[in-house]
């Protein structure tokens, strides 16, 4: 029974009322819990993201903000529990801020003239590692300002001169004009635009030849006076390609990162390598640490310690000292692998393999056996155990990995580690950290909830804190019900949600949702479909979706199984799932509906190409033209192994056979096609081109393009673009079937 304050339908603009949970951190004595509350702020058409608390030892107290800027994210505990940094973009560009936990005003610890990303404390807290990008012309410029301030410093102290630097703050008028001076000399610099690599778009800007960078800088123990640390950069100068991640190993004395092994592929998913980079020390001279850096930009400044035949990612040492933790997965040649959980074994100084060798890295592959891709992954606080999630039939659910410390993978192999499921239920895990004990903290999604704040005790898990509770308390939200059934030799899966005032003695409109990748997952619980379809819902439609074969979440086998077969093998899937739920009393077979996204408005376009059943379509950010796609797109590569590693140079035919744009003069479904024009993964031209194809054959067609926005625009663009988005959706829907709410 529908409670009689729960009246008011879920609509597009609902999406401005819903909160979400991020990047949950726990503080190191576990009683309290740093998280990221994202809310939307329609009139701004913004989104808000503050830093909140969350008490852990008293369950009635409410999680209350830390910070008053709607611009922060990325808390991380100070390794003593005494303060937390964050990112904050309220400057001009996003600098790296530091908050005393006993009281006053947050400081700021590093800038960067292009803005500072992601970062971590140094296991002591004296020092706080960070990212930022930089050309190799501003590197080289970076590294003569530092050789001057070394000799200037070296000339002071010769001369018992005292350093001024600093000490006076630079007037605000000439701040404005080396800001407005900046600005220019970049808009002339890009008057043309000289391109000679690949890739130099991606997102929704140009990458200008910048590549990720790493910094150390000292953290002051008082702010009492003012700072004059200056950041060391421990990556070269003449780098090219970028270092993604950063942790530091338990000494202090290195920084593990990614870094590519073939810079010139333009690759942006193969070839990694875990490299390990030396930090200089904090207690040596300030000019010292400055020449070492110059020194650095010579040469390969750093080691790697993963091996050719994998890519190796997001390396995260265990708190011992003992273990590396990283993500991995085959380079096979021809295709894409999903990624496992592989611990490596360090030397006490943190290095790979055995004490005065060099051997092949002793490894364990933790998640092989379970045949599931990997979410995310933490270390119990004393290094014994590895929890992680893992995408399993529609859920991302939380496992434990208990590490024997004489483990040795030569021994043992996948024998050596013993693994639990710690979470069985239907949600999926956003972000999650430990607490004392047993108990870990996560935010995740679940099938009544969007997003919510939680944390498991001997198996037991409770809210802590559900932003969305006033929300729903005043809106309906539809049940989820799990559709198996099993097609062309497969178990497949799939899920229906139906209005809540649902009447079986009704019939319905049913919306077919299908989802991008084509290797991704989607269940009861998914964050990113969870207001989209509750609106479908609510404007009367029921609602399908399934995990045609190539999905995530199914095992290896499952993954690869449309390879080659973007179109039809997965459309039979579709279809299959359509004709059991279409064939339901209550839904009318006359106005079924399709849509999907990126991978899913290929899927969309090329299923009205071969079938006439749906009243209407809506292909969304989607790939039409496997030709022009190839050498358009910021991952070329991607296409040709989901082509079976065919180019277009290689069978121009095949693929034009194999594109959706090849069926323009059998679409006759009223197709709405929504594009973004910053789109760099799947350019708009893909749009362009369906679009005018279909035009000039005078089929039912209607483009909508989006400026300003990019490939992501569904989960983060513009709040404003993303209601409109699923209005125009409905909107065309409700066209074409002729269907109110209600009859």
């Amino acid at each position: 029974m529908i409670n009689a304050q729960q009246n008011n339908p879920i609509t597009p603009d609902s999406l401005c009322d819903i909160v979400h949970v991020d990047d949950v951190r726990v503080s190191p004595d576990g009683t309290r819990a740093a998280f990221v509350r994202t809310s939307i702020d329609k009139g701004g058409n913004s989104y808000n993201r503050t830093i909140w608390l969350q008490d852990l030892t008293n369950p009635r107290t409410q999680a209350e903000p830390l910070t008053g800027s709607t611009k922060d994210s990325v808390p991380r505990w100070s390794p003593d529990g005494t303060r937390l940094a964050f990112i904050s973009g309220r400057g001009d560009k996003p600098a790296l801020l530091v908050l005393s936990l006993r009281g006053g005003e947050a400081h700021t610890i590093a800038t960067h003239p292009n803005g500072v990303a992601g970062f971590e404390w140094s296991p002591d807290g004296t020092r706080v590692a960070y990212s930022a990008s930089m050309r190799s012309d501003e590197c080289a410029a970076e590294d003569e300002a530092n050789e001057k301030a070394r000799v200037k410093a070296a000339s002071e102290r010769a001369s018992d001169i005292p350093n001024a630097e600093g000490s006076e703050a630079k007037d605000a008028w000439l701040v404005k004009r080396d800001k407005d001076q900046k600005q220019h000399d970049e808009e002339l610099r890009l008057d043309p635009r000289v391109i000679d690599r690949f890739p130099y778009r991606t997102g929704t800007s140009f990458t200008e030849d910048r590549f990720t960078h790493i910094y150390v800088i000292d953290v002051p123990a008082s702010f009492a006076e003012p700072d004059s640390t200056k950041p060391d950069r421990i990556t070269p100068s003449d780098t090219r390609a970028s270092f993604s991640g950063l942790s530091w190993s338990l000494d202090g004395n290195f920084i593990y990162s990614t870094y590519t092994r073939d810079p010139d592929s333009g690759e942006l998913f193969r070839f990694a390598d875990i490299v390990r980079l030396r930090v200089p020390s904090s207690t040596q001279p300030e000019a010292a640490r400055q020449k070492a850096s110059v020194q650095k930009s010579k040469g390969e400044a750093f080691e790697r310690l993963t091996v050719a035949g994998y890519t190796c990612f997001d390396a995260l040492p265990s708190p011992d000292g003992k273990w590396l933790a990283f993500n991995r997965a085959f380079d096979n040649p021809d295709r894409y692998e999903p990624s496992t959980l592989t611990i490596m074994a360090l030397r006490p100084s943190g290095q790979p393999g055995k004490s005065g060798q060099a051997p092949k890295p002793e490894l364990i592959d933790i998640t092989a056996p379970h045949d599931r891709s990997l979410g995310s992954y933490r270390w119990r606080r004393d290094g014994q155990a590895l929890y992680f999630t893992l995408h399993d039939r529609g859920t991302t659910t939380l496992y434990r990995a208990d590490i024997n410390p004489r483990t040795r993978a030569r021994r043992a192999a996948h024998a050596s580690v013993q693994v639990e499921h710690v979470t069985h239920a239907a949600h999926e895990i956003d972000s999650f950290d430990l607490a004392s004990g047993p108990r870990v903290v996560f935010s995740a999604s679940t099938p009544a909830d969007p997003s919510a704040l939680y944390v498991i005790d001997t198996r037991r898990i409770r809210a802590l804190y559900t932003p969305n509770t006033a929300f729903l308390d005043k809106h309906q939200v539809g049940q989820v019900e799990v559709v198996r059934f099993n097609h062309d030799g497969r178990a497949l899966q799939g899920w229906l949600l139906r209005p809540v005032d649902f009447d079986p003695r009704k019939p319905y409109p049913l919306i077919v949702q299908m989802h991008g990748g084509p290797h991704v997952m989607w269940g009861a619980a998914t964050r990113s479909l969870w207001h989209e379809s509750q609106a479908m819902a609510s404007a009367g439609y029921c609602v399908f979706w399934c995990n045609p074969r190539g999905s995530d979440g199914y095992g290896r086998e499952f993954w690869h199984s449309n390879q080659s077969d973007w179109g039809d093998g997965p459309m039979s899937d579709v279809l299959a799932g359509v004709d059991l739920v279409a064939g339901r009393d209550y839904i009318d077979a006359g106005r079924l509906c399709l849509t999907g996204g990126s991978y899913a408005g290929f899927l969309t376009a090329w299923i009205i190409g071969k079938d006439q059943r749906f009243a209407a379509a809506c292909a969304q950010r989607g790939v039409y033209n496997l030709v022009s796609m190839r050498n358009t797109t910021d991952i070329p590569f991607f296409n040709d192994r989901e082509s079976g590693g065919m180019t277009p140079w290689d069978d121009v035919e095949t693929l034009w056979r194999m594109s959706p744009i090849s069926l323009v003069p059998n679409i006759k479904t009223p197709l709405l096609i929504e594009h973004s024009e910053q789109d760099f993964r799947v350019p708009i031209e893909q749009a362009e081109q369906l679009f005018q194809a279909l035009k000039l054959m005078k089929k039912p067609v209607q483009l909508v393009r989006w400026p300003r926005e990019g490939h992501e625009l569904s989960r983060a663009g513009e709040p404003k673009h993303r209601v409109e988005r699923i209005r125009r959706i409905i909107e065309w829907f409700n066209e074409h079937t002729r269907t109110t709410r209600g009859k």
